[in-house]
């Protein structure tokens, strides 16, 4: 399910046992070159979503909550 993610600061205690993965993107073609920035993080993570970003891409993390 897609949602509109608002610029700000978002946190996610990550998942136990699996590194949870995000990604800023500047387009949604699936192209290496849209990432802004990415990460994997065992657990918490802290990713600050610009006015600029396209979208956002995560997987097998916690439900992100905006800190900001």
């Amino acid at each position: 399910m897609n949602k509109e993610v608002q610029p700000g600061t978002y946190r996610s205690d990550g998942k136990d046992g699996t590194l949870c993965y995000w990604a800023r993107l500047n387009d949604t073609t699936g192209e290496v070159e849209d990432i802004i920035a990415s990460g994997n993080a065992k657990g918490q993570v802290i990713v600050k979503v610009s006015k600029s970003d396209k979208a956002f891409q995560t997987s097998d993390c916690k439900p992100w909550q905006k800190i900001d």
